[in-house]
């Protein structure tokens, strides 16, 4: 949604709608023949990715994974950027970028999301009206703040003297860390980002066949990113963004559980935890429940708001670190009915497959918003 840079030392937000009729395999046209690099800087992991195209055919150009410095996020906000930045020069003179333009992205901790609803109203009172709404919504002054919004699909089919749109904020400080990180590494930041919007501009660029797995090319889709400190549910319908929530349950809260269970280190508590044995037998049924119970509230309260029928989502969508813990899944797949897929867009670029490349096509599942973020700007 942010497209944030300087200009004369003055900042600047470019307005971008996120919503598109056109199905993924109707873009065809591309502004340049490679990507900007996409870059998903997570708690645990910094995932890079550049694409270009070949006669019209969606191609990898360069990707690459690689840990992120210790101490660089404190409850989910930058607070090393000195370190972030000698990872990210260190990956730019290592792997051969086409250029330097990145799109960069920021997590739940780091930003504010909000649907809100107007009257009515030109374009110029609108931009007015959400200098409002964001002292109205959010715990941080406009004056301070860096801030976008894009239209929005309504939940429900009501009167139309009003308009929804979807409103996201960032501190103006947050925003510079980050791209004075990337200047420092050598490279020119683009644009930042949201994780959830990131996300749902990769479904627009992949063709994984899920589609003709549902009952209707219009069913809703259901994404489950499960990362290291959080985890992000995506609802999309129709090429439409309907629902966005963060559970702060990832990867690290199955590892202190394990350690709350008996396991001497972080280390030993990490390995078990990937161990191929039931949750039952490394006493993460607890765990598993309630992490099940926080995305069936979710997904509860989308539909409420909605007045969508729960029974109207058929599958869910997973990716992330998360993804490959034995069992957990499939016990989500139980507990709410739902059932699982696994969601790598790479896949057919890359030709990757679980069955012939596990271990490309695991680290993969790691790579959606990366992805999205490349795909971003690039189509015509």
């Amino acid at each position: 949604m942010f497209v944030y840079f300087t200009r004369g030392g003055r900042s600047i937000i470019a307005i971008r709608k996120i919503h598109s009729n056109r199905s993924s395999n109707q873009l065809k046209g591309f502004r340049s023949r490679y990507s900007q690099i996409g870059i998903d800087i997570g708690s645990a992991r910094i995932k890079m990715i550049q694409l270009c195209h070949k006669r019209g055919r969606l191609c990898l150009h360069c990707k690459t994974i690689s840990p992120t410095p210790a101490e660089t996020f404190s409850n989910g906000l930058l607070v090393n950027p000195d370190g972030l930045s000698k990872e990210l020069a260190r990956l730019k003179e290592k792997y051969r970028w086409h250029k330097n333009r990145i799109n960069l992205c920021l997590g739940p901790q780091a930003f504010y999301l909000r649907r809100v609803r107007l009257p009515k109203m030109k374009a110029k009172e609108i931009s007015k009206a959400m200098f409002w709404e964001v002292e109205k919504h959010f715990p941080l002054p406009a004056a301070d703040a860096v801030f976008d919004f894009c239209p929005a699909d309504s939940f429900t089919a009501e009167e139309k003297q009003t308009s929804d749109y979807l409103l996201a904020a960032v501190a103006k400080d947050t925003a510079d860390k980050y791209t004075a990180a990337a200047a420092k590494a050598g490279f020119f930041s683009a644009s930042l980002d949201i994780q959830p919007l990131a996300l749902f501009r990769s479904l627009k660029g992949s063709n994984t066949g899920q589609e003709s797995r549902l009952p209707e090319k219009k069913a809703l889709r259901v994404i489950l990113d499960t990362g290291f400190k959080h985890s992000i549910i995506l609802i999309t319908g129709g090429n439409q963004y309907l629902y966005y929530r963060s559970i702060k349950t990832g990867i690290d809260h199955f590892c202190r559980a394990l350690l709350q269970g008996g396991e001497t280190d972080y280390r030993s508590a990490y390995r078990k935890l990937y161990e191929k044995s039931p949750l039952e037998g490394k006493n993460l049924l607890s765990a598993a429940d309630m992490f099940a119970s926080k995305i069936g509230q979710s997904i509860a309260y989308w539909a409420d708001q909605s007045e969508c029928p729960e029974t109207a989502l058929y599958s869910m969508e997973f990716c992330g670190g998360g993804a490959f813990i034995p069992g957990l899944a499939s016990h989500i797949e139980k507990k709410l009915s739902l059932k699982r897929f696994l969601y790598n867009p790479l896949s057919p670029i890359t030709g990757s497959s679980l069955n012939k490349q596990p271990e490309i096509y695991r680290e993969e599942t790691l790579f959606p918003a990366a992805y999205g973020l490349a795909l971003r700007g690039w189509f015509k």
